[in-house]
């Protein structure tokens, strides 16, 4: 993919409504080094300025030494109705709609940590709090942020803040706005299917860039579609960052497998990472049932996300512990 072909597939999205794609790479990602997703998000695919900044992001991939193997370009409305968007974020959707419920036990664990420091002991969703506040999903992340966001585990976040003048503790305040945005009329999301012989951690750290676009070091992802924003007059923000990359070789291989192989009829057996598993006798049966991130035993009693516990471990490691989780279960299922 270059930035041209990408511009031309922005303004196709635009032209008809409809998703454009660039079609089924001439040659697989290698069963080696990461195989990753970046989404770049609404707020910078407006439509005026879409075609522009999926270019920027692709050439910044480019000077990364990450090579775009597939794009595609889909309205973000559609992207949001179809279910793309929970799917994408499933454990952040369930904690904002069920809260301490949807946290595992090391979540748990950071979550009552949390609430005896603060001496908070109200939990609230993000989607109770709107309700029992009577707030906008933007009145709730701002509050939420300046609050200040604590990290509880893999999809899950808390804010200790007020709702209706007593102290409580939010659980992912800032969903409800982020999911807000894909319905902003006329922007697009942009799907980049992308392969790197660098480590996912690495292309973590020093390719998608902090998670403020305007504190990102320039040559990033987010630095880069930072710097254009500015330009534009386009706000960015912590929540609402422009890009993302997968945490992981697992994340990676859902999100391209949803976004690009399943559409040309594939199993995960097609994705890089899928056939390593597979060479590796795990059965992808089992595997696609960690798609939308359940909780895992692990084997002590306690649960874990998937997604979160491969984040930024390389691939031998991903594929010797989700070897693992399917046997857990397997043995649990007896």
């Amino acid at each position: 993919m270059t930035p041209e072909s990408a511009r031309a597939l922005s303004t196709l999205a635009l032209d008809t409504r409809r998703r454009a794609d660039s079609g089924r790479p001439d040659t697989p990602a290698p069963v080696s080094g990461s195989h990753v997703t970046v989404v770049v998000k609404p707020e910078v695919m407006t439509a005026r300025y879409a075609a522009g900044m999926l270019a920027e992001a692709i050439g910044a991939l480019g000077r990364q030494e990450v090579a775009v193997l597939r794009c595609a370009v889909t309205p973000a409305a559609d992207f949001a109705a179809r279910g793309d968007l929970f799917l994408h974020y499933p454990r952040l959707h369930r904690v904002a709609a069920d809260g301490a419920a949807a946290l595992t036990s090391y979540a748990r664990d950071s979550l009552d940590a949390l609430r005896q420091r603060t001496h908070t002991p109200d939990v609230l969703a993000a989607y109770e709090a709107m309700a029992h506040g009577d707030l906008s999903p933007g009145a709730l992340e701002e509050r939420c942020r300046a609050a200040g966001i604590h990290k509880l585990g893999s999809g899950s976040y808390a804010s200790v803040t007020e709702v209706n003048d007593r102290p409580v503790t939010v659980l992912n305040g800032f969903l409800p706005a982020l999911s807000e945005g894909y319905r902003a009329p006329g922007s697009l999301v942009g799907l980049l299917e992308c392969h790197s012989e660098r480590p996912v951690a690495e292309l973590r750290d020093h390719v998608l860039g902090e998670l403020h676009p305007l504190r990102s070091h320039p040559d990033s992802l987010r630095g880069t579609l930072g710097a254009a924003a500015r330009e534009h007059g386009i706000a960015l923000s912590e929540g609402r960052n422009a890009v993302h990359l997968s945490a992981g070789h697992l994340e990676g291989m859902f999100q391209n497998w949803r976004y690009f192989s399943a559409k040309d009829g594939d199993s995960l057996g097609g994705t890089s990472l899928g056939r390593s598993l597979a060479d590796a006798g795990v059965h992808l049966g089992a595997v696609a049932a960690l798609a939308t991130d359940p909780d895992l035993t692990d084997g002590r009693g306690r649960t874990l996300a998937p997604h979160g516990a491969t984040e930024n471990l390389d691939r031998d490691e991903v594929v010797h512990l989700v070897g693992q989780w399917v046997t857990i279960e397997k043995e649990l299922a007896v």
